[in-house]
């Protein structure tokens, strides 16, 4: 008997033995604590925060708002290397998209893939606008063409603008549907509603873009497709108020404002430029006290901290051995440091605003392309826009308005000059440089002058974008701009093209003469 029992186990130790032998290595090495799908909604998320364009940094040197006066941290050269490669961000869209349907079962057109349409448009815009024609139609399809061809940048901005009308009809869909199911939405609440206005908003920003190509390039209807969206709001909805930004707000300790009282000492390591604050006091514009800190030395001589004649902003084409000495001297400007440096949370970045649509469609109806908006005429957006941007900064419309200034050596935590300005619209609007001309080349350029101003460390690169495609307001060069006193007109490609995609790179670079060239001029400029 026991003979039996004993034979018996070893049986079922065989069976043990041989059915666990055929399982297979990787069934084995599953890690079920570990997933293996991302939600669409946590990509979605990641896209997001990748909008951003943060100031505080290069950007707001090449915008000429803030220039470098040490050499040891910075300069201001426009001697541009590569610029932003979105590809891996892209990809992530992709991902996203793809997870709606497979991890959720969401139909064929839903959120993600309404919002990826949108992030498409809006990557492959401000890559196409900093280096030019770039792979696109063959691009992001993985090892089935690791050398894709550039398209050309009209045809980049064909593709964009295609996108986003689709985007626009498929959030109309999802909208009527009362679809709810977009997640982790760190802009806008997950309101599809608002996201619709975002991306008609772009489109125009877009358009405004191609407005060298109205005439040469018919076959983009420029003009029509300004019109068609700003004159059906039902189909087309846009930003009503700045309370439709898209923008990003700072939240300490997680995501605190790059400008901070832990990051004071490098404010004085750049001044404010004359590019910006000599515009803002020649239109004698309240947003400079709200910007900008008097020059301490022109106050300590005597010197109001509310006249307009104490703001004093550095050229940005002076050598960095003058701005040095003219910040030590005290007799140059430097950002606010009540607005910027006091707190963690800053402002709110603005990536895409009521105020710059405002100028953009004053802009379109200066140009011809349309006669009118919602709104009204050009001066109604032109004002609206002005409006909306000193509103941002707490000024009324008529009344008194408390100035900070910080003397020279004063810590951030103060304490600061408070001072008491009297603000009103209509004198400074009544002022023969501010009131608008009409539509003809004085009144664009106050259009211009007016979004420049509005830009003020907001929306990335636009403001460089804008003085490229018109010269307002005049940007400043010399020796300290380097690039032989030239303001650079595009950034070179990336230097893993150079080398894995180097037939297509190449000849991509055929337009500007077989060479990477910062001062070549791209398609949309021509």
């Amino acid at each position: 008997m026991r003979n039996y029992l004993k034979y018996g186990w070893a049986v079922v130790l065989l069976l043990l033995v041989f059915s666990s032998c055929k399982k297979s290595f990787s069934d084995l090495y599953v890690n079920t604590n570990r997933p293996t799908s991302v939600p669409p909604y946590l990509l979605f998320n990641g896209v997001l925060n990748t909008m951003l364009d943060a100031p505080g940094g290069q950007i707001d040197r090449t915008n000429q708002y803030q220039v470098q006066n040490n050499s040891y941290f910075g300069n201001n050269q426009y001697t541009f290397g590569a610029g932003d490669n979105y590809y891996t961000t892209l990809t992530s869209v992709a991902d996203m998209e793809t997870s709606a349907i497979v991890t959720t079962g969401a139909a064929a057109v839903n959120p993600y893939e309404a919002l990826g349409k949108f992030f498409r448009a809006y990557f492959f815009t401000k890559m196409s606008l900093e280096m030019g024609d770039l792979p696109l139609t063959n691009a992001l399809v993985g090892t089935s063409n690791l050398k894709p061809a550039y398209d050309p940048q009209k045809t980049v901005f064909k593709t964009v603008l295609l996108w986003l009308d689709s985007a626009n009809t498929d959030l109309t869909a999802l909208i009527a549907k009362k679809d709810n199911s977009l997640q982790s939405d760190i802009y806008l609440g997950n309101s599809l509603t608002a996201w619709q206005k975002v991306v008609n908003t772009f489109r125009l920003r877009v358009l405004i873009h191609l407005s060298k190509k109205v005439t040469s390039d018919p076959d983009l209807q420029v003009a029509q497709q300004f019109m068609a969206v700003v004159s059906d709001p039902v189909k087309y909805p846009i930003m009503q108020s700045s309370k439709d930004n898209l923008q990003y707000a700072w939240i300490y300790p997680t995501n605190s404002y790059p400008l901070n009282p832990s990051g004071f000492a490098n404010g004085a390591l750049n001044n404010s430029t004359s590019t910006y604050v000599g515009l803002l006091t020649s239109l004698q514009d309240p947003r400079v006290f709200v910007t900008t800190d008097p020059a301490p030395g022109l106050v300590t001589a005597g010197g109001s901290p509310t006249a307009f004649s104490s703001f004093k902003g550095a050229d940005p084409g002076a050598a960095m051995a003058d701005l040095s000495s003219q910040n030590g001297g005290g007799v140059l400007s430097v950002i606010n440091r009540w607005r910027y440096y006091n707190t963690y949370t800053g402002e709110p970045t603005i990536i895409i605003g009521y105020p710059e649509m405002c100028f953009n469609i004053a802009e379109a109806i200066n140009r011809g392309w349309i006669t009118t908006g919602p709104l009204g005429n050009s001066e109604a957006y032109y004002t609206a826009g002005i409006q909306a941007s000193m509103a941002s900064y707490g000024i009324p419309l008529t009344g008194t308005m408390a100035a900070y200034s910080l003397p020279q050596g004063v810590s951030v935590a103060g304490p600061y000059v408070v001072s008491s300005v009297n603000v009103d619209y209509a004198t400074y609007y009544g002022q023969p440089t501010v009131s608008y001309h009409g539509d003809d080349d004085t009144g664009l350029t106050q259009i211009l002058q007016q979004r420049y101003i509005a830009l003020y460390l907001h929306s990335g690169l636009e403001p460089y974008f804008t003085w490229r495609r018109t010269g307002v307001p005049a940007f400043s060069s010399g020796p300290g701009t380097g690039n032989s006193g030239r303001i650079a007109l595009r950034y070179q490609y990336w230097a893993v093209d150079k080398s894995a995609n180097t037939s297509n790179y190449q000849a991509a670079l055929v337009q500007y003469g077989g060479v990477d060239d910062i001062n070549g001029k791209m398609w949309i400029l021509q």
